[in-house]
Parts: structure tokens; sequence; C-alpha cells
């Protein structure tokens, strides 16, 4: 299973995941930080005031990018620590901190892909009604024209929204997520207000950065019935579809929402608002996990709820069903209804129980299957005209995994939470190799 020439590999990571650093020269308070603080909202209490000290081990963690073998590494900016109360003035030293990773990375022949929004909108924003104020997409754009100007002579590939969805969907109707609103109308205005934010960050980097790609991620969805009700409920795959794919990758490279939803999103469309999300992207961010498993629902805001997949299918310790052949399936589909456009998957991996042996190693066979099962279904929505161009797991670190806090671990490279201590993983070995045998031509084989 070799990639072609000129295929990307990569890694990726979140800045409140990862940071730490949060009373550390005048960052601000982000949403996460009050919903973490919310009695019985995370696992254990957890927080991520330190998380993996990313915000002062970043060398280390940028060796190990290197060590991998990855050429690219997504990353997040931290809203609140380069913009405190989210509009106003900035803070230098914020500014400072992001400056040194990109530089570091570049030391290192590493590519920067600063990723403008991973979840931590300020609680300043929060304050002044989050994504569910229409103004939200103005402070978004004067925060992207700060980060442009700062960093857009060395950063050369954006991303300007990391799974909106999530954002809409898990933290404005579901509540799980912060802000933790269960507000399904809010929910409604906030994908849109997401989705205006993201036509107005695009507008900027072509104004501001010429030539530079933009594009924005998306955790595209596979969704299914459970098997013994195939035919009765494959109605509820359209719209969940429609609500989780749709309402986002539609109005970007369509310009227009789904039929479906549109008797939702129509009172909240101003005049010139699908133009505006409507500007071509470079290339389209794919995250995947899993398949989601489907059946109907009454008395709810969308007609269908998300169940267990069926006991035969192998699972990780997210309770996350193993399907490659989803991943093949929401790659082809971007093929398919989307245009094709360049794909760069961003995320993809899985939560196992990690248990170091004697020798303090993890060998973690069952992510390593995982990642096998995966990119095989790649590999074929490659091999069968997808245009994907790159492709980065989740996650390079162990680290704080939002709701379920410290509990669930993601990562490449093992993190000892007392002492910080970073232990690369059989998974990381593994994946070095396929980076190696996809980027070095191979000899005796």
């Amino acid at each position: 299973m070799r990639f072609p020439d000129g295929f990307r590999w990569g890694v990726s990571t979140s800045s409140y995941q990862i940071e730490g650093g949060a009373p550390d020269d005048g960052r601000g308070a982000s949403i996460w930080d009050t919903y973490c603080a919310t009695p019985g909202r995370v696992a254990n209490g957890d927080t991520g005031t330190v998380a993996c000290d990313h915000y002062h081990r970043w060398a280390e963690d940028l060796d190990l990018i290197r060590d991998l073998g990855a050429q690219q590494y997504r990353f997040s900016i931290m809203w609140g620590r380069v913009l405190p109360d989210g509009t106003g003035a900035a803070n230098p030293k914020g500014l400072d901190f992001y400056d040194r990773l990109v530089d570091g990375m570049l030391e290192r022949g590493l590519e920067p892909w600063p990723c403008l929004y991973h979840w931590d909108l300020p609680q300043a924003l929060q304050d002044r009604g989050g994504w569910v104020n229409r103004d939200s997409a103005g402070w978004f754009a004067d925060y992207t024209e700060l980060m442009l100007r700062r960093l857009g002579d060395r950063a050369k590939t954006w991303v300007t929204f990391n799974e909106p969805s999530v954002c809409a969907w898990v933290g404005n109707e579901e509540g799980r997520h912060a802000p933790g609103l269960t507000d399904p109308r809010a929910a409604v205005r906030v994908a849109h207000h997401l989705n205006l934010a993201h036509g107005r960050a695009v507008g900027l980097v072509r104004d501001l950065a010429p030539g530079i790609p933009v594009g924005f991620v998306l955790p595209v969805h596979t969704g299914r019935p459970l098997p013994q009700f195939a035919d009765r409920d494959a109605h509820l795959v359209t719209l969940f579809e429609d609500k989780w794919n749709g309402v986002f990758l539609g109005p970007v490279h369509l310009g227009r929402y789904p039929d479906s939803v549109l008797d939702r999103f129509a009172p909240h469309i101003q005049v010139g608002d699908m133009a505006e999300i409507h500007r071509p992207v470079d290339y389209q961010g794919v995250n995947h996990y899993f398949p989601t498993y489907l059946s109907p629902a009454e008395g709810t805001a969308w007609p269908f709820r998300i169940v267990e997949p069926p006991k035969y299918l192998r699972r990780t310790e997210m309770n996350w069903g193993i399907d490659g052949h989803a991943f093949y399936q929401a790659l082809d589909g971007l093929r398919r209804d989307y245009g094709n456009p360049p794909v760069y998957v961003t995320e993809n991996g899985a939560a196992f129980l990690d248990i170091p042996g004697a020798d303090g190693r993890i060998n973690d066979q069952d992510r390593i299957a995982y990642y096998r099962d995966y990119l095989a279904g790649m590999h074929r929505a490659l091999s069968e005209g997808a245009d994907i161009r790159g492709y980065m797991p989740w996650s390079l670190l162990d680290n704080f995994e939002w709701a379920h806090g410290y509990n669930k671990r993601f990562g490449l490279v093992h993190v000892d939470y007392q002492t910080l201590k970073r232990t690369p993983k059989a998974s990381f070995d593994f994946m070095r190799r396929v980076m190696h045998e996809n980027t070095v031509p191979m000899t005796g084989e």
C-alpha cells in the first residue's frame, strides 16, 4: 500500500488540549475554562489549565514531530491568548509565543498549518452572545486579520475552523461541550454564523495573503441505520448527513444549504450571506473516526438519535465502532457529491486503554490495527479518483479530551500527566515507517 509521489504527511493537535499555561503571560479565559469549572461537566473535574504544558515544552514536542517524519503540523491558535477580550488590544506575549512556535517549525523543516479556531472562544465574547450573535463573524474577521499580518509571512497554509459542526450541535444544541447550551434554534444560528465567519476569513486571506491556500476542517460523517432496520430508517441517514455534513459543505462548495434543512436556516440568511460563504477554498480538511448508527426519535429537535454500533463491530475506548470502509465512504462522498475537492485528512485516530509495559513502553497494537484499516480505506478512495493530498493522524500527544478529561488517550506519544514525560508508543514507530516509506524511496523491497 503505497501513496503517490507528493502525498503529504503530518500530525495534528489543538491549543486548549495541549498548551496549558492558562495563568501565564496575559492569556484570557476561554469558554472551556468556564465549562471545566462547572461541576459535573468534565470527567474527574479535569481542566486544561496545565494539559501537556506545551506552552513551555513546545520545542520538545516539535522535535517529536520532526522525528516522526512529518512534513506538516496542524496546530491551533488560542484566540484568547492573543486577544484576551476577543477584540481590542492584542497581547504581545501571546503573539510572541506563536512567533516562536512557527519559527521553531520552520527550523525543523515543518510546514506550519495554523488553525484559527478549535473551539476555545474567548469567554468575553461568549458573554456578548458568542456565536449566536451575528457580530461574531466580524469579531472573527478582526482576529483573522491580526494573525495573518503576524504569521502570514511564514505560515503558508491556513485553516479557518476545526469542526464547526461540533461547535454548533454539540456545544450549543446538546450541551456536551462548551458553552454547554441546549437550544436547537440557537444552534442553527451558530452554524450559519460560523459559515459566515469562515467566508469572511477566506476573503481576508485572498486580500492580505494572495496565493496562500486556505480551507476549513469538517468531521465528515458516515451515517448508517442499524442492520435490522436498514429499509425503515434509510431516510434518517440522509437527514443526519445533511445536518452534520451538508450544512457546512453545501454552502461552501455548492452555494446552498441542503433542501432538507433550508426551512431552519432561511430566517437567518441575509442578502449577500451565501455569496460570502461560497468563496472558493483551496482544499477541504476531513476528520473521520467512526461510522454513526441511527434510530428514529420522537419529541426531539431532529427525528433521529445516535445509538451504539452493532455488537459485531470492534470498538475503541470511546465506544466508537471501527470500520475503515466508513472512512472510504466519507472520502468517496466528497468526490461524488461536492466536486472532488482537494482533500487533506486532518484527523484520524483512536483511543485505547494504553498500559505501559515493564520497560515503560506502550505496545498499542490495537491502535496500529486501527490505522492499518483506515489507511486502507483512504488508499481505496484515492485509487478510485478521490483527490486526497495528505494525511495527519490524531494526535501527536495524549491530551485533554474535552468532556472526557484525561481518561481517553489518542496520542502517538504517551504523556505521563504527573511528570509530563513524553514516551513514543509503538504506533509512533508504525506511523514513522508509513511516512518514511511514502516520502523516501525504499531499496531492497
